[in-house]
């Protein structure tokens, strides 16, 4: 098989990859036979992919895949029989209750030719706009954003701005984690072009290490440094008056407000919580420079001021007349891979397809153009709201396809109760183990990455084709097929498509015709309408607008370079935030970590996991580095709190409804008034669940998008009795279980446990036959630590492990459960107390699988040889860091894992330091070195 060119699954960046076929095996059998690398044509990455990108091929052998249809209770159904009873169901809630009785709930990982199906469904032939998607958990307030100052969801600029900025601003955005491989080419930028990077976070995350200069600007406080950048550019002469007068409507309702915003820079400092010389610094270097580019992400949008926010960035590079210029602009940096194409095709329920709205000319297009009668004629609800309605029964059938809300959405208890007691419920998923899928009624096995065919629109706007390489396993089909059948079987035409192809063209040609009735929007696909199933098939990246196939390939395009908008005026427009001056000096955000034993807690990515982790908790590797859930927080905050570092603590909303539980981390890069955990964890791994339970639905009142950063938790310590780990033989319903955390090893899986009670953890497993005894450990932490360890056997072999301690335990995961399947002897207890006395030591690049013990032998190593090359004083640690890196490999591929690498070296580099020998005993020891002259007289 030749190679197939494809797209990655993950993040909005959209890098190519390429997929090799290096046996004579077939398409159905083991993904092992393939092989994938960066596709080094593909202008979004050029050959780079990060950790989760080169694992991508492990994320294929999913611990249980879906196969064929099935019932909530386990009964197998064809496929024929599923899309009619799902088909009868909507047909009949919809005749009872009217068409916004029923739902769609979609993902920004689905292709655009499943977006497209499933919009026309609903918003055409179901008549509800009832039909939204995860995006709008992450991109919502960007796109708001950029209509109401473009006209239209446009990102203006691409790529190559990164390139040839002069200034590039980060904000709410760990660029180094969540799009690695972009993070290179600003750094790559940095070093060629000594272009400035300003990174604006109030936590020190991996990004903000790298940065020129950062601003840990206090929780909240995005849109009042925006507000006052306008100021400050109006103060200081810096408008571009002649852009603003022709091009841009509304100046004049925000400027003032700016103005009194940016009246003391001492003020606005305080206010912000950075001093005067960093906001001065900032505000000089976006005035001054020629190209400035700022790119947002989660940490701006989901805000309930994410909107406002936006528009206060956007309104920066208007008075500057810096959008759609080279190296400038704003650039909303997309969570997931075809988040954009789904939008294209309308997937959010506040529009229409081809990114109209539901003006009654724009329905009349679309219900001609779909010969539908009439379409949807109001917006439908959107996440939240539409959950809210499931949950007091408004809604009373729903269709998931390919995400996870009961992990994902904010109060996430309330969603799963919501659809447990929801009449009918269809998710589609290529697992039945995530925690959305266990509460379908019917569940439908959809294709994965891997075997589906169409096509992604990244952050840049650039369309690449996804091509399947592996046969579907079992009955697994296409969503926009499973869509098309149900609609079928309801009765309605022009869904009987014979390929992807087919549907790609008449998106194509809808946006065309949009275009033609509507010249001011940009969105446009027309040259890609006439496409055959062959140009289809072989179609190379490219960006958008694209109204002739003469323009197919193009890239590096801008929008918006002629200054004319899709307003209907085609001026921009300067957008006033909803919050007053006395608002913003006083928002709800500031002032709530000053409740009693209440701080602010901010949820976001692990470095190598993803959503919910379906896709990658199942990979080794990307585990290893955050193997639990962890809490992480400022050191003075573990006393009035009373929690212990490594301990666990009890994260409960602030009504005290619900709750997660975590491990405690200390991380003094963070604010006092903030903790940190990830979003990815779930019931699937984690005993307690995720983060998402604890946080409350509040959202934007533009966007709808939730407010998922900083809100008010109170923290509880929670002791435990005995914790540990169990390799092998699990009872995951065990008495007294408080704390259980699964982690996927390269041969197999262990559980992270804790018992509130010691007789619980003793008794766990626990047989007359089981090998009990204790192990007295030395100084670990300053404390000695007591294990207790257990053996389970079978016909002589060891079939389960259990290590528990009244403290955490530290031990080689994957050396311990190697032991499994040996046989019990006293030569495998050797191994064993080997083992438990070794201790562990922490992933730091998962792309390498260098911990940190490896970077401080080779770092001692390499600052040996360089004491003995060049003397004590005149070692530099930039240069021992090097040449570690090219020794180990770490933080040269994927590059995410650098400032992890840094902080590491420079821990071990301090230790080396204060061991380093002086000039004069090297001299000492190099003269008891040299060998003894013969004597040749």
């Amino acid at each position: 098989m030749a190679d197939i060119q494809s797209s990655c699954a993950y993040c909005g960046v959209g890098c190519g990859l390429t997929i090799s076929h290096y046996s004579s095996q077939t398409l159905a059998e083991s993904n092992l036979s393939f092989t994938l690398k960066g596709d080094s044509s593909h202008p979004a990455n050029f050959g780079h992919l990060c950790a989760k990108g080169e694992k991508l091929l492990l994320s294929l052998e999913q611990p249980n895949t879906l196969r064929y249809p099935k019932l909530r209770s386990g009964k197998p159904l064809d496929w024929d029989a599923a899309t009619r009873l799902i088909a009868d169901k909507f047909q009949q809630t919809i005749q009872q209750h009217g068409p916004d009785s029923v739902a769609l709930y979609l993902s920004g990982q689905l292709l655009t030719e499943d977006y497209y199906v499933a919009n026309k469904f609903a918003k055409g032939y179901l008549k509800t706009a009832n039909v939204d998607t995860n995006s709008r958990l992450c991109m919502s307030s960007a796109v708001s954003a950029m209509q109401r100052a473009f006209g239209e969801d446009v990102v203006p600029g691409c790529y190559q701005d990164f390139e040839q900025a002069e200034v590039i601003v980060l904000i709410g955005a760990n660029t180094a984690w969540t799009h690695p491989v972009l993070f290179q080419r600003i750094l790559a930028a940095k070093q060629t072009n000594g272009c400035k990077l300003v990174v604006i976070d109030p936590i020190s995350t991996a990004t903000a290490k790298q940065a020129d200069l950062h601003l840990a600007v206090c929780p909240g406080a995005d849109l009042r440094l925006f507000v006052g950048l306008l100021g400050y550019l109006a103060d200081n002469h810096r408008l571009n008056h002649k852009y603003i007068q022709n091009h841009t409507e509304g100046f004049e309702t925000v400027v003032d407000n700016a103005q009194r915003v940016s009246g003391c820079l001492a003020t606005l400092a305080d206010a912000l919580g950075v001093s005067k010389i960093e906001l001065t610094e900032f505000y000089h270097l976006f005035s001054s420079s020629k190209k400035v580019l700022t790119a947002s992400c989660q940490g701006v949008n989901q805000s309930v001021i994410g909107t406002d926010t936006t528009n206060a960035i956007i309104n920066c590079h208007l008075a500057l007349g810096q959008v759609g210029q080279e190296g400038a602009g704003f650039f909303s940096l997309t969570g997931q891979p075809n988040a954009m194409g789904g939008r294209e095709v309308g997937g959010l329920a506040t529009q229409l397809a081809s990114h109209m709205g539901f003006s009654e000319q724009e329905q009349a297009l679309l219900s001609d153009f779909w010969q539908c009668g009439h379409v949807a004629t109001k917006p439908g609800l959107a996440a939240v709201e539409m959950f809210d309605a499931v949950a007091k029964g408004n809604i009373k059938a729903i269709w998931i396809i390919g995400t996870n809300p009961v992990v994902s959405l904010p109060e996430s208890d309330k969603i799963a109760q919501a659809l447990a007691d929801c009449p009918f419920v269809v998710v589609s998923e290529v697992s039945p183990d995530s925690d959305t899928a266990k509460l379908a009624d019917v569940l439908l096995p959809a294709q994965g990455w891997s075997e589906k065919c169409g096509t992604v629109t990244n952050s840049e706007r650039c369309i690449t084709r996804q091509r399947g390489f592996i046969a579907p396993k079992g009955q697994a089909k296409p969503d926009w097929w499973a869509l098309s059948q149900v609609a079928i079987n309801m009765g309605f035409s022009g869904f009987d498509y014979p390929n992807n192809a087919a549907i790609f063209s008449e998106f194509a040609l809808l946006s065309q015709t949009v275009n033609q009735a509507f010249p001011h929007k940009r969105f446009n696909l027309g040259g890609l309408a006439g496409l055959t199933k062959a140009q289809y098939d072989t179609l190379p990246p490219t960006q958008w607008p694209v109204t002739t196939q003469q323009q197919i390939g193009q890239q590096h395009q801008r929008v918006f370079a002629d200054a004319q908008f899709s307003t209907p005026s085609g001026k921009a427009q300067f957008i006033a935030p909803a919050n007053s001056f006395e608002a913003l000096n006083h928002h709800e955000v500031n002032s709530l970590h000053r409740k009693p034993l209440t701080l602010l807690l901010n949820s976001g990515r692990s470095r190598d996991q993803w959503h919910t982790m379906t896709r990658t908790g199942h990979i080794a590797s990307l585990r290893a580095n955050v193997p639990e859930p962890t809490l992480s927080l400022h050191s003075s905050l573990l006393k009035p709190f009373k929690l212990v570092a490594g301990e666990l603590a009890q994260i409960q909303s602030a009504t005290g409804s619900s709750f997660s539980l975590a491990r405690v981390l200390v991380d003094d890069d963070l604010s006092t008034n903030l903790a940190n955990m990830s979003m990815h964890w779930s019931e699937q791994f984690s005993l307690t669940k995720g983060v998402n339970q604890a946080i409350d639905s509040r959202f934007d009142p533009v966007s709808k998008q939730p407010g998922f950063k900083c809100q008010p938790v109170r923290l509880l310590p929670v002791e435990l009795a005995l914790q540990g780990v169990v390799f092998g033989d699990h009872d995951p319903q065990a008495q007294g279980l408080t704390w259980q955390v699964a982690q996927t090893l390269t041969t197999g899986i262990c559980y992270h446990l804790g018992f509130a009670h010691q007789q619980d953890g003793f008794a766990y497993q626990a047989s007359p036959f089981s090998l009990q005894w204790t192990v007295m450990l030395g100084a670990i932490l300053l404390k000695k630590q007591q294990l207790h360890i257990q053996c389970n056997t079978s016909n002589g072999r060891l079939v389960a492990l259990k290590v528990l301690s009244n403290q955490p335990v530290h031990i080689a995961l994957e050396a311990m459960n190697a032991l499994i399947g040996q046989t019990l002897d006293t030569k495998l207890l050797s191994k064993l107390h080997q083992q438990l006395k070794a201790g562990n030591s922490p992933l730091i690049c998962s792309c390498t699988g260098i911990t940190d013990a490896d970077i401080c032998d080779e770092l001692n190593n390499q600052f040996n040889q360089q004491i003995l090359l060049k003397g004590t004083n005149s070692v530099q640690f930039e240069q021992v860091l090097d040449a570690t890196q090219s020794s180990l490999g770490c933080g040269r591929k994927c590059g995410s894992c650098n400032s992890e690498v840094r902080q590491c070296a420079e821990k071990h580099w301090q230790e080396a330091l204060t061991f380093a020998p002086s000039m004069d005993e090297l001299k000492v020891e190099h003269e008891y070195a040299k060998p003894v002259k013969e004597d040749v007289a």
